[in-house]
């Protein structure tokens, strides 16, 4: 990992190349699933033994978690982060953690209209939560608003503990509210694998255009 002078995220030297890499795995894998349909079909058992394992405590989990990517949600969590990592890093990097996650997260879009493949259909599954599903299947923007903030965070500090307990935590996060997606029966597991991935890359695309275009200008104007 390297890092340009007084920049606010570690990012690889080559981190074009790395985002690069990223989006080519998104794609390929969202793509992999959509033309090969017997690899969607032969994940469904998995979202049917979750769900048939329901309780009341799952249900109402796995619908709160339903709300994670919708856009008043994704505010308050990202003005809630500016306001502590204000705090701990300054301003400028705070709002670069918002920026960089935010966007790493719409980035999303791009690849599920790309990708086009429609949700599982929730009459696979016994248990039902919920009676339909917006938008399309592949990636989970659950899953990508998790990882798109966990990298955000990870590239802004640089001491190796804070890292480790953003991975650890970032990851359990990340592995509970993927399962709360199948559990609803609403996407495939490569959707949520596809959504860390896909976030991740968003994340760290836009950290970068932050390190080269954003911050130099936000520091010489405060000269």
């Amino acid at each position: 990992m390297t890092v340009p002078p007084r920049a606010d995220f570690v990012i690889p030297r080559h981190w074009i190349v790395v985002t690069v890499v990223l989006f080519v795995v998104t794609f390929a894998l969202g793509f992999l699933v959509k033309l090969v349909p017997a690899i969607g079909v032969a994940q469904l058992p998995i979202d049917a033994a979750l769900n048939r394992a329901n309780t009341p405590a799952l249900d109402a989990i796995s619908t709160l978690l339903d709300k994670l990517d919708q856009p008043p949600v994704v505010a308050v969590i990202l003005v809630i982060v500016f306001a502590v990592m204000w705090f701990v890093k300054g301003w400028r990097t705070a709002l670069g953690i918002c920026v960089v996650a935010g966007a790493g997260w719409v980035s999303c879009l791009a690849v599920k209209y790309a990708v086009h493949l429609p949700r599982p259909d929730l009459n696979d599954v016994p248990h039902q939560l919920l009676k339909e599903a917006s938008t399309l299947s592949y990636p989970s923007g659950h899953v990508a608003f998790v990882a798109a903030l966990g990298a955000a965070l990870f590239m802004a500090v640089a001491q190796k503990s804070s890292r480790i307990v953003i991975v650890i935590a970032f990851g359990v996060v990340a592995i509970v509210v993927a399962m709360s997606r199948l559990y609803v029966g609403i996407h495939y597991l490569t959707d949520t694998v596809g959504g860390v991935v896909n976030g991740v890359a968003g994340a760290l695309l836009f950290a970068g255009l932050w390190n080269v275009i954003v911050s130099p200008r936000l520091r010489r104007n405060r000269h």
